[in-house]
């Protein structure tokens, strides 16, 4: 599985479809958006793990929430800090994981 993360709109999706090749498919778009969901709805975010795992997800993107400001709305921190656990686990299990800034890829794992 790769893990591709960056700032939001910095080309993620695309680098994923045309560089990769991975069909949409095979893909999990936007993993921050789906953790948020499940802490929205009272679920336990940490699913989307296993989900990843057992639907042979090829390749997950998420936005780099926590590098900006610290949210005022305790719920936003609690997503926020969520989701960089979550996507720290999710590196892990990673075979690969790249970082985009302004559309340009960097291999970091």
């Amino acid at each position: 599985m790769i893990l591709v993360v960056g700032g939001a709109y910095q080309g993620k999706t695309e680098f994923v479809k045309q560089t990769l090749g991975i069909a949409e498919k095979n893909a999990m778009f936007n993993a921050h958006n789906i953790i948020k969901a499940y802490i929205e709805r009272g679920e336990d975010p940490e699913q989307i793990l296993e989900i990843i795992e057992k639907n042979n997800i090829a390749a997950v993107t998420a936005d780099e929430i926590g590098m900006g400001i610290v949210p005022l709305d305790k719920n936003d921190r609690i997503w926020r800090e969520r989701t960089g656990r979550i996507i720290c686990r999710i590196a892990a299990m990673a075979d690969e994981v790249y970082r985009l800034c302004a559309g340009i890829p960097t291999r970091i794992k």
